[in-house]
């Protein structure tokens, strides 16, 4: 008994840390700096205004890019590339879209008034990001 509760634990660590090194792509972890918790600012974001739609990647558990500034009458796509389902949800909107894993989601603007909002996945909160709408 104690033995499969060992195995129980150090299978979970091993699943968490593969959760929490993902990557943003700007050559820090996932959770240091340029997602919502802190280091993405409107003059560093990936520049997506000028893409009518913009692209997000989701990928090891991580949104691509995951700091990103884009125009609000801009369409959207979404390229699941995991294994699993994820969603892309952009607080206090009304934008919360499922993707199933290996899908691809393809969407007229939201018509988000120009300001910074941050968005997350429903289904695993550690992936987060942040957009600004000019």
């Amino acid at each position: 008994m104690r033995r499969a509760a060992l195995v129980l634990i150090a299978t979970l660590a091993l699943v968490g840390a593969a959760c929490s090194s993902n990557n943003n792509g700007g050559g820090s972890a996932y959770g240091g700096g340029m997602g919502s918790s802190g280091g993405c600012t409107e003059a560093n974001a990936v520049d997506l205004s000028g893409d009518n739609p913009f692209t997000i990647t989701i990928g090891d558990f991580a949104f691509q890019p995951n700091c990103l500034k884009a125009a609000s009458a801009s369409g959207i796509t979404i390229v699941n590339n995991d294994s699993v389902t994820h969603s892309f949800t952009i607080d206090g909107t009304q934008v919360d879209v499922t993707i199933n894993a290996g899908d691809t989601f393809n969407g007229e603007s939201a018509g988000l008034a120009p300001g910074t909002y941050q968005f997350h996945c429903r289904f695993h909160p550690e992936m987060t990001g942040t957009i600004f709408v000019v």
